[in-house]
């Protein structure tokens, strides 16, 4: 089967693999049919996370189980599906404190990831990283689905009125579907903030967001403008860069809230707290992805994700799996707001 290596930083490799990891009970296997590029499997690329104790590459998958262990938890072969967290094990002290999202490492769920035409997933009683979709929901945009799920656990934790003004910062996937979500729970304006030109334009075309650039001196009197100049109610800071936390503090309303899901690989230099307290602020960080299920213990993200399609569908670029140098090139520089990769 052919699987993207990733050897090291920079190093891509599409090889030809001949032995198939053995089935275990606690697993499924996959037939791997479309992968979208994280902003961690970038990370990974540049270097700027350790490869070393890695076990997986490629986690924003869709396709078909193929094979199933003793205790599939519900799922057959022939079922499609796509990766996301829906379960936990229910025991541990993370699960018991309502942390599901801390339960286990993916490097225990996916072996050896997305980026190869199969995998296996971890998917019993205790933990589940797959869910069911239905047949009018295709391939592509399906692999969606766990990014869908970190931005669904975002929104959730923004906490929104009716109504609410909300401030993007960073509109690679995880900030412009989670400005998407808001606006589906009923935010009243929605603003992206970014200082790419090549994502601004492209967001622009889709019509989605009302879209500001950061590099333009007047960038906060610009929101300011749309949010009748006393700041947003709540921030998103998703950009992954420290310094935006600062404009994320500047952004909000007295009383607001800011939501961090970004991960940062830095500290930042002379950073100015006071607005914390001058505001009464409310901080929060968002660790995705998380189990969020109905009442029947099937996915909400799935529904989410079908109510949106046809947007979501807007910021995919799809690439064939021999281009995935250029997947990864477009990812970073912004060519692809969501680059996907296609078996």
């Amino acid at each position: 089967m052919r699987s993207i290596k990733l050897l090291a930083p920079g190093q891509l490799e599409i090889r030809e693999i001949n032995e198939r990891q053995q089935i275990t009970a606690n697993t499924v296997r996959v037939k791997v049919e479309a992968c979208g590029i994280c902003g961690s499997d970038l990370a990974l690329y540049t270097g700027r996370r350790d490869l070393t104790n890695e076990h997986y590459f490629g986690h924003e998958f869709s396709g078909t189980v193929t094979e199933v262990g003793n205790d599939a938890n519900g799922l057959k072969e022939g079922v499609r599906v796509a990766s996301e967290l829906v379960k936990g094990c229910g025991k541990c002290w993370f699960c018991r404190n309502g942390l599901q999202n801390y339960c286990k490492s993916l490097n225990y769920a996916l072996l050896p990831g997305g980026f190869t035409e199969e995998t296996l997933v971890t998917n019993n009683d205790e933990y589940s990283f797959l869910s069911p979709i239905p047949d009018d929901l295709d391939d592509i945009t399906a692999s969606v689905l766990e990014p869908a799920n970190c931005a669904y656990h975002v929104a959730m934790k923004a906490n929104i009125k009716p109504g609410d003004s909300v401030l993007v910062f960073g509109l690679g996937a995880i900030g412009l579907v989670s400005a998407m979500i808001l606006k589906t729970m009923g935010a009243g304006k929605v603003i992206g903030a970014d200082r790419s030109k090549l994502r601004i334009e492209q967001i622009r075309k889709t019509g989605l967001i009302d879209v500001v650039d950061t590099a333009d001196d007047d960038w906060l009197n610009q929101v300011l403008e749309m949010t009748a100049k006393e700041g947003v109610d709540v921030v998103v800071e998703a950009t992954g860069a420290p310094a935006v936390l600062s404009d994320a503090l500047r952004a909000v309303r007295t009383g607001g809230r800011v939501v961090v899901p970004s991960v940062y690989f830095g500290s930042i230099h002379e950073f100015e707290p006071l607005p914390i307290m001058r505001k009464e602020l409310t901080i929060v960080g968002a660790k995705g992805p998380a189990p969020l299920v109905k009442t029947d213990g099937t996915s909400a993200v799935v529904d989410k994700v079908m109510q949106m399609k046809k947007d979501l569908q807007k910021i995919i670029k799809v690439y064939d799996y021999k281009d995935a140098l250029q997947a990864f090139a477009d990812a970073r520089s912004g060519a692809a707001i969501k680059a996907v990769i296609k078996f």
